[in-house]
């Protein structure tokens, strides 16, 4: 359940950091004193910040689910409720091992450990995605709300009655310190036509390089969603509780 609110989340962020009236990116139209009509892709700072409590409830319940899974393999061997027991995300090959050592192996079987090493095993060249995870959703409950850098790298349209496309190029990290682009500026009012934004949202956190947030959540959603079906395969092989 705490996954499908994660996957719920996901799908409230993605909306909010899309185009559209109050969301993160629209097209703005002007006139120039001259007469000149303008137009120009523009970042709605207010939906950025609408959109950091967002992220922080997509990663608690990312690894609220995982703790969880860690709590099922507590209770499947019948052992008591440890206060301090975490799913172990660590990135870190030693200290993925003292975690094991000190925190897991005492209130769960081994093949709960095997499960979980399997896992991160499998997703060993993404590891920093999943400890990225673990820090915004400890950073946005201890901390402060995270939030990310949105950039825009290219704006695409049909012109009316024409077969070729007009694309406009931007720098990627033109939206850290602006908030607008001129995309367009001409004599004839900009056409009401589609437009396609190709952009990116970048987050970063304690020691770890700024990433692709795509990224960073699809690799976190496939993890969890793995370990949880793993976990569930296993549960059905050990006798119900008495």
């Amino acid at each position: 359940m705490l996954f499908e609110r994660a996957q719920a989340h996901k799908r409230e962020l993605n909306g909010l950091l899309g185009a559209g009236p109050d969301l993160l990116w629209n097209i703005g139209r002007s006139i120039s004193p001259e007469g000149q009509h303008r137009a120009e892709l523009r970042i709605n700072r207010r939906a950025q910040r609408r959109a950091k409590p967002v992220l922080a409830d997509v990663a608690n319940n990312l690894v609220h689910a995982l703790d969880h899974v860690t709590a099922a393999a507590r209770k499947s061997a019948g052992l008591p409720n440890p206060r301090n027991l975490y799913f172990p995300i660590e990135r870190d090959d030693d200290d993925y091992a003292k975690a094991i050592e000190k925190k897991v192996a005492i209130h769960l079987d081994q093949p709960w450990i095997n499960i979980f090493t399997a896992a991160r095993e499998a997703h060993r060249p993404y590891l920093h995605y999943l400890q990225l995870v673990r820090i915004l959703s400890r950073e946005s409950k201890h901390w402060e709300l995270a939030t990310g850098t949105a950039g825009a790298l290219a704006v695409q349209w049909f012109p009316p009655g024409s077969p070729q496309h007009r694309i406009v190029e931007m720098p990627a990290d033109h939206f850290a310190a602006n908030d607008s682009y001129a995309i367009c500026e001409a004599a004839e009012p900009f056409p009401n036509v589609g437009v396609q934004i190709v952009t990116n949202y970048r987050v970063a956190g304690e020691d770890i390089e700024e990433a692709s947030l795509e990224s960073v959540l699809s690799t976190s959603f496939t993890f969890v969603s793995g370990v949880i079906a793993t976990s569930r395969e296993y549960l059905a092989t050990l006798p119900f509780p008495s």
